[in-house]
């Protein structure tokens, strides 16, 4: 039989080897960047820069703001979240899901065209928008709960053509599928971010929304509480704000504060 202190010294050696399998997997868990749509090019380059020498696997999962909330709401396994609108992000953060969070970046609103398109097309006003429209539609991101079609109504209200553009809107899931009608040339016009317009060579940029026509557009980054990998979430989180991460971003057409 085992004497006492060989039991004890037994169930330390478990423990321990226990304890250290767990760090290991913890260690080793995939981080998870659930991030607004508009930043995928900025992202995956980031991502790119801050796996190198690492074994630590990094995914992102790019949508419309709203939705990627909601999904973190109700569990998904967000390490990072990257939000496009900082309401959505005080959403999480009055769940008590947040760790740290901090602003990163900002964007600015825009009018776009397509390339190949064969009209004249002269954007310096609210009224070129619509004239230019007609009785054709606007390309623009759902405007009820996705952040660039929150700020694109703020916008048409604040420049007076809502009235008359509000039945003309071809809205959609999130900001880059608004890019893509348009780069397609199924609509004329529309309003997405001026880095979706740097980022695609299907589209020309015609105007720059004035800023003071809606909320400012700002990119908050969070730490999600629940991250099975929260050493290496935060320094991926940490990244982000380091001068290789501010240069990515402003390569890629974001305003760096």
């Amino acid at each position: 039989m085992l004497t006492i202190t060989r039991y004890l010294i037994l169930i330390v050696i478990i423990f321990a080897y226990s304890s250290t399998l767990k760090s290991k997997a913890y260690a080793d868990a995939p981080i998870y960047i659930y991030a607004a749509a508009s930043t995928r090019n900025a992202v995956d380059e980031t991502i790119k820069q801050f796996s190198r020498d690492k074994t630590t696997k990094i995914s992102a999962v790019y949508g419309a703001t709203s939705a990627l909330a909601r999904q973190i709401l109700d569990g998904a396994p967000a390490a990072l979240f990257l939000s496009a609108n900082k309401g959505w992000m005080d959403i999480i953060i009055k769940a008590n899901l947040v760790a740290e969070h901090k602003s990163t970046f900002s964007n600015r609103l825009v009018v776009i065209s397509p390339k190949n398109n064969n009209r004249q097309i002269k954007i310096e006003s609210a009224q070129d928008i619509v004239t230019t429209l007609g009785n054709e539609r606007l390309s623009v991101a759902e405007i009820s709960a996705v952040p660039a079609g929150i700020y694109s109504q703020q916008a048409m209200k604040a420049l007076k053509i809502w009235s008359v553009i509000s039945n003309k809107l071809a809205q959609s899931a999130n900001v880059r599928a608004a890019l893509t009608l348009v780069e397609r040339g199924e609509t004329p016009l529309g309003f997405v971010y001026q880095t979706d317009a740097r980022a695609s060579p299907y589209v020309n940029l015609e105007w720059k929304i004035p800023e003071n026509t809606h909320e400012k557009i700002q990119y908050p980054l969070a730490v999600i509480k629940t991250s099975a990998n929260l050493s290496e979430t935060k320094r991926l989180f940490n990244f982000f704000f380091s001068p290789v991460g501010r240069k990515i971003f402003s390569e890629f057409g974001f305003e760096v504060d």
